[in-house]
C-alpha cells in the first residue's frame, strides 16, 4: 500500500450515524485515512468523479438519489473503489445488490446489515482492507528492491489463527503475509506468479520468511506453541529446487524448533510433468517430520486426482469452494476418506461472511479460519493471544 492516506468516502444521510461510521473507520483503519462525509449522494458523486478514492461507504435507503442509482453512476464514472455497503435492508437483498455492484465493474464488494456489532464492522472493514492490500500486488513488483529490502530488515509477519469449529481451541496459525514498511504482501499464490519473473527470488524470500518465524517461535514459551502448527504457502515451483527441506530443518534446528511445529501448504498437484526433484522434495519434507497440507482443494490444479499422489497430513478448502461442493451434493467425508484423511484434518478457510458458517453443518471436528472466526494479526500481537 501507498505511504500516503488512504482516501474515504462516506455516504449516510442521517449525520449522527455517518460521524458515528466515520469515527469509526477512522479509528479501526489498519492504515492512515483521510475521510469525505456526504449526506447528498449528487454531491457524493461530484466528488468521487475529482478524486480517486480507495474506499467508499454508502446507504442504500436515502431521499433523492437512491444507493442502487447511486452505485451505477461510479461505475458509469469510473470509479473502481472498494465499496461497502451498510443498510438496513436485509441480507439476501443485501447480497442482490452486491452482486449487481461487481457487475457494474465494481470488484470488491462488502456489505453489512443495520444494526451491526463493533465486531462485525471490524471484521467487514479488515476484510476490505486486505482487498485493497491485494489489489496493490497486481501493480508490478520492483523484485531487486522487494529482496533488498527482505534481505536488509527483520521482516513482520502476519498470522491467521486457525480454530477447532467445535471447541473454538487454537489449533494452528497461518502465516498469511508479510509487511515490509508500510506494505502487506500476502503470502499466496498472487505473490508468487510475480516472483516467478526471477526463478530464485521465490526459496530466497522463503528462505528470509522460514529465518524470521524460527527466531519468532523460538522467543515464545514451549508451552504456548508446542500444541500449534503454523503452515505457510509453498509454490510448487519452490519444490524444483535441490536440499530445499535440509536448508529447512538446519535453520530450525538453530533454532531448536522441531520440524512437527512447520507445516507447507501445497496449491498444486504432483503431476508425471513435475521433476524427480520435486518428488525427492517432498519425500524430505515428510522425512524431516514437517507436515504437508492441500491448499485450496477444488481450486486452480488441486484436484481430488492428484492428491492421491500426496502423502498428506491435512487439506484446506476456502468457503467458496465448500459451497460449490455443496451445490454437488459431495459427501466431504468420504472425499476425505478418499484421501485417507478424515474430519479433523479437513480446514475451512476464507470463512469472512456471517452467511459461510452455514457451510460447517456436518462438518463436527473440522478446523476454521478467516474474519468471522479470528482477525489476522502482526508477530507483535502472538504471544499475548497465544497466551490467552
Amino acid at each position: 500500500m501507498s505511504s500516503l492516506p488512504m482516501r474515504l468516502l462516506i455516504l449516510e444521510d442521517q449525520v449522527i450515524l455517518r460521524k458515528l461510521i466515520s469515527r469509526q473507520t477512522g479509528f479501526f483503519s489498519r492504515h492512515a485515512t483521510q475521510i469525505d462525509e456526504f449526506s447528498d449522494p449528487a454531491e457524493a458523486l461530484r466528488s468521487a468523479a475529482e478524486i480517486s478514492y480507495d474506499l467508499i461507504i454508502t446507504d442504500i435507503g436515502m431521499p433523492g438519489m437512491n444507493g442502487i442509482d447511486f452505485i451505477k453512476n461510479l461505475s458509469a464514472i469510473g470509479c473502481r473503489a472498494s465499496l461497502l455497503i451498510i443498510s438496513g435492508y436485509d441480507d439476501r437483498t443485501l447480497h442482490t445488490i452486491a452482486d449487481m455492484a461487481r457487475h457494474q465493474g465494481i470488484s470488491s464488494v462488502h456489505f453489512l446489515c443495520k444494526p451491526y456489532s463493533i465486531d462485525q464492522f471490524l471484521h467487514r472493514l479488515n476484510a476490505v482492507f486486505a482487498d485493497l492490500e491485494q489489489r496493490a500486488l497486481t501493480c508490478p513488483l520492483d523484485l531487486q528492491q522487494l529482496w533488498q529490502d527482505c534481505a536488509s530488515q527483520p521482516l513482520q509477519l502476519e498470522f491467521k489463527p486457525v480454530l477447532s469449529r467445535d471447541t473454538q481451541q487454537l489449533r494452528g496459525m497461518h502465516l498469511a503475509a508479510i509487511r515490509l514498511h508500510d506494505r502487506l504482501l500476502p503470502l499466496d499464490a498472487a505473490l508468487y506468479r510475480q516472483l516467478a519473473a526471477n526463478p530464485q527470488l521465490p526459496v530466497l524470500i522463503l528462505e528470509v520468511v522460514m529465518e524470521q518465524l524460527a527466531q519468532l517461535l523460538a522467543s515464545l514459551p514451549l508451552e504456548q506453541r508446542q500444541h500449534c502448527l503454523f503452515s505457510l504457502y509453498l509454490a510448487g515451483d519452490c519444490l524444483a529446487n535441490d536440499n530445499l527441506f535440509d536448508r529447512y530443518h538446519s535453520t530450525l534446528r538453530q533454532y531448536g524448533i522441531q520440524p512437527g511445529q512447520i507445516g507447507f501448504l501445497l496449491a498444486d498437484g504432483m503431476h508425471e510433468q513435475r521433476s524427480a526433484v520435486c518428488f525427492e522434495n517432498i519425500a524430505k519434507l515428510k522425512y524431516f517430520g514437517f507436515s504437508l497440507l492441500a491448499d485450496q482443494l477444488g481450486e486452480g490444479g488441486l484436484t481430488v486426482g492428484n492428491l492421491l499422489r500426496l502423502p498428506l497430513d491435512g487439506v484446506c478448502i476456502s468457503a467458496s469452494a465448500l459451497r460449490q461442493l455443496r451445490l454437488q451434493a459431495v459427501d466431504m467425508p468420504a472425499l476425505l476418506h478418499c484421501c485417507g484423511l478424515t474430519l479433523p484434518q479437513l480446514t475451512i478457510t476464507r470463512l469472512d461472511m456471517e452467511a459461510d458458517l452455514a457451510l460447517l453443518d456436518g462438518l463436527e471436528g473440522c478446523s476454521v479460519s478467516g474474519e468471522q472466526i479470528a482477525l489476522q494479526m502482526s508477530s507483535s500481537e502472538l504471544s499475548s493471544y497465544l497466551q490467552q
